[in-house]
């Protein structure tokens, strides 16, 4: 079977368009960057606009760079940064604010009032309106006591944070008058990146796939539905919200006039459950680690969710729809003579993920870049970071938006200590890589606590993940091989391998031979080494947490 999947992959800082063969090799690819706006401290925005116009540039791009047409492609399928929000008009289909990013934080008080509050409690919209000023200010209890952050846990699987969608959404809402008049007519819809891109490519079809429906804090991961407590307690209107459909499910065609002809869109994952699926990991206790703007581990922990008890996250990995099949395996004569049913009907599938989530990874070698100057490309950072044997004693604690998984600490500010006269900047770089890999191991060790699974390897892929400086520091604190693969673009192939194995282009056997590995890098260093090490980064940790 002949034909070819169009894997649009829209992240953070750009847009891009992969066509894969019916081998689920890639053949070419189209990137635009994307910009992103902080006008204000704590503030992370882009133009909903642009990401839209970017991404479908680069769908015509890819098909126009590979000499072929749109009746040669198969089926779209869809990753994207998660947690961003947009906001639109129903009817005209054009953004009413600008797109709020996953790393924006300018609800870290609400959310930490919230957190406290009674679980059982009514005043759960309370002073969302001071927000727009980040002043770091905590709002009064008014003599609420409680757990509400445990509640939100229970129900979503993730924590009470400005990273996710919920309060970004009811920021909107409360800062914009209009807009929550309009909300409560029905007049508006609002959805994650992947919901907007399907609108704008059908021409009206409001779903979500329910792996981002999972990163809203609405979503109730158990029931696989809008938790209707949730959205009261952030005074959402669920009408605004989309319908969620299976990461394989029929989420509509492009509408007429887009391409040369209507092409079903028929897989959708977020970026980093894309990127889990991508690389192989379908069995409980495999897991993958995405070296992006931000860094994120993920383990399969199959079809039962389980909470965290370290702070990390459960979501959603992927729900799949099971192929029809025939019952007891019985003969087509011997059902049409029991009366059964030919085909059973397809069950949709659920597989979930621990998840531990690092905001800074890539986004620090930019910083080192576009801020300090100290490179003019990111690749450069290793060969200058390889001037030094050592990073000695300087340490750079990236918390340029806060810490994640497991301190969740909005309230911790970037810093580098440990320098000297004689610290130079390929100190500061190597001490870049190594926040990175330090990042990971905290997360690791949470993930190896809340799951009965030891990981043997770890599978990485992202931009980052070619570092190979990086790659072996990984190994090394891990002490666990380090398995990277041909292909460290695997969002965007973890998307296209759904979308071929719903529509028949791919099967197993495609699955496990698009994965090939480039690399293993095996752990070299001895455990008195990696001990100094971990102590001189907890050292960092605390003295942070010290001026608190």
């Amino acid at each position: 079977m002949a034909g070819y999947i169009l894997a649009l992959d829209q992240g953070t800082t750009s847009s891009r368009a992969i066509l894969y063969d019916d081998h689920a090799r890639p053949i070419k690819m189209a990137q635009q960057p994307t910009t992103l706006q902080t006008p204000k401290a704590g503030f992370v925005e882009q133009d909903a606009q642009q990401i839209w116009q970017t991404q479908i540039s680069c769908a015509h791009d890819v098909i126009n760079l590979a000499g072929l047409l749109a009746t040669d492609v198969t089926s779209i399928a869809i990753t994207n940064q998660r947690e961003s929000i947009v906001i639109w008009d129903k009817q005209t289909g054009k953004p009413l604010a600008p797109a709020i990013i996953w790393q924006d934080r300018r609800t870290a008080s609400y959310c930490k009032t919230l957190a406290a509050e009674s679980a059982h409690g009514h005043d759960f919209n309370a002073n969302l309106d001071g927000m727009n000023e980040s002043d770091g200010k905590n709002n009064e209890q008014n003599g609420k006591q409680g757990n509400m952050a445990q509640e939100v846990q229970r129900i979503t699987g993730l924590r009470l944070d400005p990273y996710f969608s919920a309060s970004k959404i009811a920021w909107l809402l409360e800062n914009n008058p209009k807009l929550s008049v309009r909300a409560s007519r029905g007049e508006i819809a609002v959805g994650t990146i992947d919901s907007w891109l399907i609108y704008k490519l059908t021409g009206g079809e409001h779903v979500i796939d329910v792996t981002n429906a999972s990163r809203t804090l609405l979503f109730d991961i158990h029931k696989l539905e809008w938790s209707e407590a949730l959205c009261a307690r952030f005074s959402i209107p669920m009408n605004i919200l989309p319908k969620v459909l299976p990461s394989d499910g029929d989420f509509g065609k492009t509408k007429k006039g887009l391409f040369a002809k209507q092409i079903p869109i028929q897989a959708v994952l977020g970026d980093q459950q894309a990127a889990l699926f991508g690389q192989g990991c379908l069995d409980a206790g495999m897991a993958k680690n995405t070296y992006g703007t931000g860094c994120f581990m993920l383990m399969n922990i199959g079809q039962q969710p389980k909470l965290s008890e370290h702070k990390l996250l459960t979501t959603i990995a992927w729900q799949r729809k099971s192929v029809p099949t025939r019952p007891d395996n019985l003969s087509f004569e011997q059902i049409v003579q029991s009366g059964m049913r030919i085909l059973q009907p397809p069950k949709k599938e659920v597989t979930y993920a621990l998840e531990g989530s690092v905001f800074m990874a890539g986004a620090i070698v930019q910083w080192l870049r576009d801020n300090l100057g100290m490179i003019q490309q990111s690749h450069e950072v290793e060969d200058l970071a390889r001037q030094v044997d050592s990073s000695e004693d300087v340490v750079l604690l990236p918390a340029f938006t806060g810490l994640g998984a497991p301190y969740w600490r909005s309230d911790i500010s970037a810093s580098i200590t440990g320098m000297s006269r004689g610290t130079t900047k390929a100190h500061i770089a190597r001490a870049a890589l190594e926040a990175v890999a330090y990042q990971t191991y905290d997360v690791l060790i949470a993930m190896q606590k809340d799951s009965p699974h030891p990981l043997t390897e770890l599978r990485v892929d992202g931009g980052a993940a070619n570092n190979d400086l990086l790659m072996q520091f990984q190994a090394d604190l891990l002490d666990v091989p380090v398995l990277r693969p041909r292909d460290t673009e695997i969002t965007a192939k973890g998307a296209a391998l759904l979308a071929g194995l719903k529509t028949g282009l791919y099967d197993e056997t495609t699955m496990k031979d698009s994965w090939q590995v480039d690399r293993i890098f095996e752990p070299s260093m001895s455990a008195d080494a990696r001990e100094q090490h971990l102590e001189k980064w907890q050292q960092a940790i605390q003295r942070s947490l010290m001026k608190i």
